[in-house]
């Protein structure tokens, strides 16, 4: 990056304002104090607070000092987030984030994920987001779903989140993050932008519900902790902002002509 860019950089952040964020979930998962507690926040998919939910644990977390580790067999929890909203024509940015506890990075795919969905239209285009790992595909790098949306392995498949640089699945835990826009999704594993997607032909929908694991049997268990959702309002640069952005880019310009700095 020249220094005339990065100067433009650090006053736009400087200057843009901060966003602005409603937070619809932050799990831990360190509030329960038995198996019990967290199926009455984190009901069974069929409603009992028995199998086949997943499992509160302690063997496993990111923040101190427990996760839910979905099993082999079919386990599944569901949680109401409230109404996250639509985002027709907004600037506005839902973020679901995971913390996802890979069991066996050298293995084979297997079918443990985490979703974001929209509970009013359950099998519309566009009200599902998952993040985690589907035996649909072969890959070596994590993945992610959304219903309605073909990422290369057929319409509402899982697709690997496998853009330059992107990080390979490895033993441990992995952040996961959706960046969920109007019109595009971008992906992060580890805090790397590993995939972006073009969802401006799926209908809107306003998500509110997390579900936890994937009801189907699975090869190998996971984890999941610190579950985050929330809706970012980014604030437009102001007219100072832009104006002085019009400024440096002139700057900028004859500094390219010239040299790099």
């Amino acid at each position: 990056m020249s220094c005339a860019v990065a100067s433009v950089a650090l006053f736009l952040s400087a200057h843009s304002g901060q966003a602005a964020a409603t937070i619809f979930l932050d799990e831990h998962f360190d509030s329960y104090v038995d198996q019990s507690a967290f199926t009455n926040a984190w009901p069974a998919l069929n409603g009992t607070t028995v199998a086949p939910s997943t499992i509160l644990v302690n063997t496993q977390s990111v923040s101190p000092s427990q996760s839910v580790e979905g099993l082999l067999t079919a386990t599944r929890n569901q949680r109401s987030v409230g109404e996250v909203g639509f985002l027709n024509g907004s600037t506005d940015l839902v973020i679901f984030r995971i913390n996802f506890y890979d069991s066996a990075g050298s293995a084979a795919a297997y079918r443990q994920f985490c979703e974001l969905d929209d509970s009013a239209s359950p099998t519309s285009s566009g009200q599902l987001y998952a993040l985690g790992l589907n035996n649909n595909i072969s890959s070596t790098n994590y993945m992610a779903r959304v219903l309605g949306f073909d990422g290369g392995n057929g319409s509402g498949a899982f697709f690997a989140l496998n853009d330059p640089g992107a990080p390979a699945r490895s033993t441990g835990w992995h952040s996961l993050e959706a960046d969920i826009g109007d019109n595009t999704v971008q992906y992060y594993v580890d805090g790397i932008l590993s995939k972006t997607i073009n969802i401006s032909a799926l209908t809107d929908r306003s998500l509110d519900t997390v579900k936890l694991g994937s009801n189907l049997t699975s090869t190998q268990v996971a984890y999941f902790d610190d579950v985050y959702v929330a809706r970012v309002t980014v604030p437009e640069p102001s007219p100072l902002a832009l104006s002085l952005l019009a400024g440096f880019g002139l700057v900028a310009k004859r500094i390219f002509r010239r040299r790099g700095c």
